[in-house]
């Protein structure tokens, strides 16, 4: 749908480098510095050279600390309006060409491709925020921060925004990043990309540039489940969306599996930066803006899991859980009355995870119930477990990172994990004691059939 319209259109990768050499030549240009500004003029004039109209900056302050952001727009036809965003400032040490001279550099020539493209669909609003570094000292994405409480009611217009961080890594692949962040409406639970968001993003992404990754890209099935379970302190300026109801997702080509080794260091400098890379991050944005032009947004879901190109909403999770279970009733409804107890507790358990958390509870135990007619061997009902173990694996190298700092799951609800989990393990009444060949269970009620009957034991 959205292929020819990007041929046609085109990123010009060596563009975009060009961008991060010059901004990251300024050297480091943290928020609320002189050369901070410079950084943002420079911004502005390539918007005013794509074609953007009404390119103006925005100053603020936040906590004393004065910032600007710059602000274009692409008018469209349709109702309502797509925002793509990057950041301008670096962190205090770096020169930044990857973080974030890259992903300003994606924007400006997806801006570019946008105006030459013409405005069928929505309204383009792009903006390149200063302070987004501002998290790392106390604050959290001061720029984008600033800019939403400037918009006021009138960010209800924004249907969404796509956020575009570090890029241009050869070593990377376009990914789109879900992220989960504190709901400050609901303490305690969390906020991510919607499911329609998902799908349309994704879908026009893949259009762009085919080998799109959703969460990494070798552990993307992976990462849904765990940044549901885990708070993964890895922000960017969706954060600041998300937070205020506006649906966000991150765009980056470094994810979990393959992180740009120079993150936040003088070394990253425009040399570590691919033209081809910067090209197919282009594509991506591209795609998945082209899309969002024109996407009528639902009801937001916030529970959903991606794989093989579709978005399997909450109804559809919870009816693989149910279904999962049927496996483990149906051989359990033979292990006596104890048992049978014990596995309905493991079902009941399970089920309260799937109400609360189904991409956690059908990730970790999906697989031990569908393999429960085979679990007669341990090794067997450990391997079953391995996407659990997995999980754990994941947000344990996280936390060692410092990438993780505490869990979205409440203590009950870890609790519940924890007993479905040894229960899980443990092998029913007919396995845990078998007689020779594994079969004591049917040669002892063979036995007392054969004693009702009169008949002579062997």
């Amino acid at each position: 749908m959205f292929l020819p319209l990007l041929l046609a259109a085109g990123i010009d990768g060596g563009a975009a480098l060009q961008h991060a050499a010059r901004l990251s030549a300024l050297g480091p240009h943290p928020w609320g510095s002189a050369v901070g500004r410079g950084a943002a003029q420079y911004v502005a004039s390539q918007f005013q050279e794509a074609g953007l109209r009404d390119v103006h900056l925005e100053e603020f302050e936040t906590d004393g600390v004065r910032g600007v952001n710059v602000v274009g727009v692409r008018p469209g036809a349709g109702r309502g309006i797509v925002l793509v965003g990057a950041h301008h400032d670096t962190a205090p040490d770096a020169p930044g060409a990857y973080d974030d001279g890259g992903g300003v550099g994606v924007m400006i020539e997806v801006a570019r491709a946008m105006v030459k493209d013409g405005g069928r669909g929505r309204t383009a609003l792009f903006v390149s925020f200063d302070g987004e570094e501002a998290w790392s000292r106390g604050g959290l994405c001061a720029g984008s921060s600033a800019f939403l409480e400037r918009l006021g009611p009138r960010a209800r217009d924004v249907v969404a925004a796509v956020i575009v961080e570090m890029s241009g890594w050869r070593g990377g692949t376009p990914t789109l990043l879900p992220m989960a962040y504190h709901d400050p409406m609901q303490p305690g639970r969390s906020v991510i990309a919607p499911a329609w968001l998902m799908r349309a993003a994704a879908g026009g992404a893949r259009a762009g540039f085919a080998g799109t990754a959703v969460g990494d890209r070798y552990v993307g099935w992976l990462h849904q489940p765990a940044v549901r379970a885990a708070r993964v302190q890895f922000y960017g300026d969706d954060v600041a969306f998300l937070q205020r109801g506006v649906p966000a997702i991150l765009a980056s080509d470094s994810s979990f599996s393959a992180f740009y080794p120079w993150y936040h260091t003088p070394q990253d400098t425009a040399d570590k930066l691919d033209a081809g890379a910067l090209a197919r991050m282009g594509s991506t944005v591209l795609g998945a803006v082209h899309a969002l032009e024109t996407v009528s947004p639902e009801a937001p879901e916030s529970q959903w899991f991606a794989a093989f190109g579709q978005v399997i909403e909450r109804p559809g999770l919870t009816a693989a859980g149910v279904v999962s279970l049927l496996p483990l009733l149906w051989v359990a409804r033979s292990a006596g009355r104890v048992w049978l107890g014990l596995r309905l507790l493991q079902a009941a358990a399970f089920g309260a995870l799937l109400w609360r958390q189904p991409v956690v509870a059908l990730w970790c135990f999906g697989l031990s119930h569908l393999l429960a007619p085979f679990s007669g061997r341990r090794g067997v009902r450990v391997a079953a477990l391995s996407p659990l173990f997995a999980l754990l694996a994941l947000v344990f190298a996280a936390h060692a990172k410092g990438m993780v700092n505490g869990t979205w799951l409440a203590s009950w609800e870890i609790g519940l994990g924890v007993f479905v989990a040894l229960v899980a393990l443990t092998p029913l009444a007919a396995e845990a004691a078998p007689g020779r060949n594994g079969k004591a269970g049917k040669n002892k009620k063979a036995g007392r059939g054969g004693r009702r009957r009169g008949l002579p034991e062997r």
